[in-house]
């Protein structure tokens, strides 16, 4: 076969996957976005999987275009990090699965299609066979610009994690890598300064990183990351200057449990002294109004009424501080999606609980009359309620039969376009069934 044909698929909010391009750029191939008109023609569709809805996506982009597992036309090859998580379940859609980092393997993967070869990779499986380790990668230099409103330059400066909280995989597929500063700017070098996005799990763990924001600053780069561990809060003053975020912005944090007992419970073990000592510090060094966004886990094991009242009693302290004037907090409620590779993969959830209402009670201070808390906040969009938790669980459990549901569910399913008044009803359909065919979900029945 000559010259290959490439498509490449992804689903996020455009057709930009960082990875998947830096696997092509590390091959020296091309790939073309394609439409469920187009992917067909293709020789080779390359498809970028991030998270638990792309699998849903995938098989209602796969049905549309026509695209049958096994007929050779093209040939489907599956990467990102969902595939690290659900290979099982994913090698059910397609006809190869890449586990790990793809970045000095793709080209060979494409050179064997090339010659006619079915390809192999010790790191790849096709449905049936065993399941490899994730392959990792070391992380390289390398710049790319995303296009849209804000052309950003974006730039991976390590890889993996330090840290191992008990929710997240991160830490469970990979090693911490870093790039070193002096390559990381020789990339900044070779374009024209504007806005930059330095992504790691969190960039100010880098060993380097006073250098690298050092130096990008004096550049005139403007650093548009916000992820911080709370601890490190303080490290960010350079970062508010190249960001522009003095006056409308700050950064985003993690506190995670929603009181001291459940953040301890998954290694984050921040008492609310010790929050309130770095927020108070993190706010009156900005001198002006700051953004911070806060992300809890709802739905932890254990979690009880006494949790939600130590949450409650955490807004009041930060009520009661002078600097909380200045403060716009956003806070973020994300109920658990218990991963694989992760301490929690094995907990039992509640999707049926009423998570969104018990949130807003607290946002809206409803226990106090409704009056609102004495600080600014933000409320975020609709938390995930039980639809979006018993879909994300039968990808999570990866399951192989768990595949069978998904590729009866209806188009509007799949696409989660179901109207407000029926998703807890069809979720509960979709929980029934996957019992009833032997599929087991962590799923706990109370309300």
């Amino acid at each position: 076969m000559a010259g290959l044909t490439i498509g490449k698929l992804c689903f996020g909010k455009d057709d930009f996957h960082f990875g998947l391009e830096l696997c092509l750029a590390r091959a020296e191939r091309t790939a073309h976005p394609v439409t469920t008109g187009t992917a067909a023609a293709c020789d080779v569709l390359l498809v970028s999987l991030f998270w638990y809805r792309d699998l849903y996506h995938l098989e209602r982009f796969l049905r549309e275009a026509g695209i049958r597992k096994g007929s050779g036309k093209p040939v489907v090859i599956a990467g990102g990090m969902q595939c690290s998580l659900t290979p099982r379940m994913i090698s059910r859609l397609v006809d190869h699965v890449f586990v790990g980092d793809g970045d000095d393997h793709l080209g060979g993967i494409l050179d064997q299609i090339e010659r006619g070869e079915r390809p192999s990779h010790p790191h790849m499986f096709s449905e049936g066979d065993p399941v490899p380790e994730p392959c990792e990668c070391a992380p390289s230099a390398f710049g790319l610009h995303k296009g849209g409103k804000r052309d950003v330059l974006r730039i991976e400066i390590a890889r993996g994690c330090k840290y191992k909280c008990a929710f997240c995989a991160l830490s469970g597929l990979k090693s911490y890598r870093e790039v070193p500063a002096k390559d990381v700017l020789a990339v900044l070098a070779r374009h024209k300064p504007g806005p930059l996005s330095m992504f790691v799990p969190e960039r100010v763990c880098h060993s380097e990183w006073p250098t690298i924001e050092d130096a990008a600053l004096r550049a005139g780069w403007r650093d548009q990351g916000q992820d911080v561990r709370l601890e490190h809060l303080d490290r960010l003053g350079v970062s508010l200057q190249m960001s522009g975020l003095r006056g409308r912005g700050g950064a985003t944090i993690g506190l995670e449990g929603i009181s001291h007992r459940l953040r301890k419970s998954i290694g984050k073990g921040y008492s609310t002294e010790f929050i309130l000592e770095k927020l108070g510090a993190f706010v009156e060094r900005a001198k002006s109004i700051v953004m911070l966004a806060a992300y809890f886990i709802a739905d932890l094991p254990g979690e009880s009424e006494e949790d939600w009242r130590e949450l409650a009693d955490l807004f009041e302290r930060i009520e009661a501080a002078p600097w909380s004037r200045r403060l716009t907090l956003k806070p973020v409620l994300n109920p658990l999606s218990p991963k694989p590779h992760t301490a929690l993969r094995d907990a039992t959830i509640h999707p049926f609980r009423d998570y969104d209402s018990k949130w807003r009670r607290v946002l809206r201070r409803s226990d106090k009359d409704g009056r609102g808390w004495g600080f600014r906040i933000a409320e975020p969009l609709k938390i995930w309620g039980p639809l979006e938790r018993v879909m994300d669980l039968l990808v999570t459990t990866d399951d192989p039969c768990g595949y069978d549901l998904i590729a009866k569910m209806p188009p509007k399913i799949l696409a989660g376009a179901v109207a407000t008044e029926h998703r807890g009803a069809v979720a509960r359909q979709i929980a029934d069934r996957a019992a009833r065919e032997g599929i087991r979900l962590a799923i706990a029945e109370d309300a």
